[in-house]
């Protein structure tokens, strides 16, 4: 998901859950306590705060992605630049008058979000067909020992 997100030229970071933030607090204050939910027989986390991922796998609690983007690189007052040609000092160009490119931003990157995780389900489910798929996520949750959803 990371590397999906990094491929979209200008996120500069990407953190789950609490991120960075969980750099600068102890243990006790990150770790999501696995919880028994007996009523449905299913695993259960206390708490989300490493967006529901660790280990590169997901755990089941809602997926918490932010990403870094780094301003448009043309602005309507443009900055210093050299001219290439000259080697003179010049004003860099103006191409856009947006003031945001967020909102589109983010549809890639929820696109490339998706894209990363169906990889990953037809990795562990198959991509074959829709029997066989089903059928693989039946078997697999009879190994995990977990009522079916």
């Amino acid at each position: 998901i990371g590397g999906a997100l990094f491929s979209i030229p200008a996120i500069k970071g990407v953190e789950f859950g609490m991120g960075f933030e969980a750099a600068r607090k102890p243990g006790s204050q990150v770790h999501d306590p696995i919880l028994l939910d007996r009523a449905k027989a299913e695993f259960t986390r206390a708490s989300n705060n490493a967006g529901g991922l660790e280990g590169g796998m997901t755990t089941g609690m809602p997926l918490v992605v932010t990403a870094a983007m780094k301003p448009i690189p043309t602005l309507m007052q443009p900055l210093r630049t050299v001219n290439l040609d000259t080697l003179e000092v010049a004003q860099a160009s103006k191409e856009r008058s947006d003031v945001c490119a967020v909102p589109a931003c983010a549809v890639v990157a929820e696109g490339e979000v998706a894209f990363a995780i169906a990889d990953a389900y037809m990795r562990k489910f198959g991509s074959d067909n829709m029997a066989d798929i089903k059928a693989a996520i039946k078997a697999y949750k009879q190994r995990l020992n977990t009522v079916s959803r």
